[in-house]
């Protein structure tokens, strides 16, 4: 089974919820891509990339250093707000947070 984009699923949700066709309009005009998972490798290079500390890190997603440390040691992976800021971070760098 194929998986929804992180858009039909928003779509679907407002169908259902009744929203106004316009605004479903809307959220199809942003198709939003999947947010892309990062290897415990790929998540120490994105770190490298922007210079700074485990704890620098965390403190730029707002979570937790150990959650940093577990994440590049493969011990966990970054899920939701999380992931969507490292996958924006990944892309942009980390001057998108300014």
């Amino acid at each position: 089974m194929k998986r929804k984009t992180l858009s039909q699923t928003l779509i679907t949700a407002a169908k259902e919820l009744g929203f106004s066709k316009a605004t479903v309009a809307e959220l199809e005009q942003l198709d939003i891509p999947e947010a892309k998972m990062f290897s415990p490798k790929q998540i120490k290079q994105i770190r490298d990339k922007i210079r700074v500390s485990q704890g620098v890190f965390a403190a730029l997603l707002n979570v937790n250093p150990s959650t940093v440390q577990k994440w590049e040691q493969g011990k966990v992976r970054p899920q939701n707000a999380a992931l969507r800021l490292l996958n924006i971070i990944d892309a942009k760098g980390v001057d998108v947070l300014k």
